[in-house]
């Protein structure tokens, strides 16, 4: 039901807006087609009825001024394609004109153009279409003149005929490719404005729209760009302070560092500079979470490959299980620093809790893929989209023992994001983890 109401009523305002204008025209075009076809129909028929008045007082006179055995000859000669006449002797039939409206209205319009056409009869051949009309008009005791006249020497015309169909669909034809071309340009600035709001977020970019277009549109791009600034400098303001708050423990972690060395109880000592470690972890963790997507990298031609393939080097020198299969080469433009950055807390995140990584490049038409898979102890599908929340740990699959302070995804998350891209969890068969990364192949 909802499909075959999107092909009657469509989803973007532009075809609204041009449906509702298509529709409205061709009614009013419709409309108009009727009313002038009544108006002409109506002015036929006052003429039509006008030359029949006039036609049977000249009849009437004509066949008064001679002799009754010479009428039927001269009844023939006055006969035409509008007026049929026939010379009949004896009384006239009755007059219908009283019982019919239609009849009644000829009849008084008769006798203001012929006053002397007072015994005219009228009758319809037949009383449904009413298209001919008959009658008899006395002439004097002798007979009557019996005649026949269609009301209407043409056929109606309609707006639907086949030439009148045509045009209105030449007409509906024009204005809907006119309208089509006209409201994309209008609405050009809101899907300008809700591709802006999309890209919210994605970046460090500030989001701003052009103030252009009809009024209502400035009005919108301005209170778009004002909430931007908002935004912006709300968010400045809490990066800030967080990132002053986290650079400023850096001191006391360190006199408490020196503090512990002359512990003399080695476990304890042990146990206190685990948790400075844990300590410091967490506030470069913040520290890079708070400056990431700030700097100013602009994306430039890289290759992913390469990128994926150094990585999986440098691990592997390290002494970890790690393989790559793909292609040689994948040049797209992106961000180098960021997308290594998270990349490799992909990777990072796969080895500590997999104790192994397989890294796969995959070209997919106009997209390249990246799935960096393990074979851990997964993430419960209900909590694929929780990890990547700052801060966010799953105890039962990333312990403290093993994993980071809760932003290594959140951090992966907003560099391909900030690339247009999308990257997402899933669970592997038999056990173990992917993520998968999804990246637009841009032009170079």
């Amino acid at each position: 039901m909802k499909r075959a109401l999107s092909w009657i009523w469509p989803d973007k305002l532009a075809g609204r807006a041009t449906l509702a204008l298509l529709a409205g025209l061709l009614a009013l075009h419709v409309a108009s087609v009727w009313i002038h076809e009544a108006s002409l129909r109506g002015r036929q028929q006052t003429v039509r009825e006008q030359v029949i008045a006039t036609d049977l007082r000249q009849v009437w006179r004509a066949l008064a001024s001679i002799r009754a055995e010479g009428r039927d000859a001269a009844a023939h000669a006055l006969s035409g394609p509008g007026l049929e006449l026939h010379w009949r002797e004896g009384a006239a039939p009755p007059d219908q004109a009283g019982t019919e409206a239609s009849l009644s209205g000829f009849r008084r319009l008769l006798l203001r153009h012929a006053p002397e056409l007072t015994d005219v009869r009228l009758d319809w051949a037949d009383s449904t279409t009413r298209h001919l009309l008959v009658g008899a008009l006395p002439v004097d005791a002798a007979g009557y003149v019996a005649f026949a006249a269609p009301m209407f020497r043409h056929a109606e015309a309609t707006p639907f005929d086949p030439d009148g169909f045509a045009a209105l669909a030449t007409m509906a034809l024009v204005i809907a490719i006119v309208s089509v071309v006209v409201m994309r340009g209008l609405t050009q600035p809101l899907r300008e404005l809700s591709a802006a709001a999309d890209r919210i977020g994605r970046d460090g970019a500030a989001v701003r729209i052009a103030e252009s277009g009809p009024a209502e549109i400035r009005q919108a791009a301005r209170a778009f760009n004002a909430m931007q600034d908002r935004i912006r400098r709300l968010l400045d303001d809490r990066t800030q302070a967080l990132a002053a708050v986290s650079h400023d423990l850096r001191t006391p972690i360190t006199r408490l560092r020196l503090v512990a060395g002359f512990i003399e109880n080695g476990v304890t000592r042990e146990r206190v500079d685990a948790n400075l470690d844990d300590m410091a972890a967490m506030v470069e963790a913040t520290l890079l979470y708070m400056r990431d997507g700030r700097d100013a990298e602009a994306p430039r031609p890289t290759d992913l490959a390469t990128v994926l393939r150094t990585l999986c080097d440098d691990a592997a020198d390290a002494g970890e299980a790690v393989t790559y299969s793909g292609p040689e080469q994948a040049v797209t433009a992106l961000r180098p620093v960021a997308m290594r950055r998270a990349l490799g807390n992909l990777l990072g995140n796969a080895l500590a809790y997999g104790g192994s990584a397989e890294v796969r490049l995959i070209e997919a038409g106009a997209s390249l893929r990246v799935e960096v898979s393990d074979r851990g102890p997964g993430i419960p599908e209900a909590a694929q989209e929780v990890v990547f929340e700052p801060f966010r740990r799953l105890e039962a699959s990333r312990n403290r023992a093993t994993g980071g302070v809760g932003l290594g995804l959140t951090i992966a998350r907003r560099a391909v994001e900030a690339e247009g891209g999308t990257l997402r969890l899933r669970n592997r068969r038999g056990g173990g983890l992917t993520a998968v990364v999804e990246l637009p192949l841009a032009a170079v």
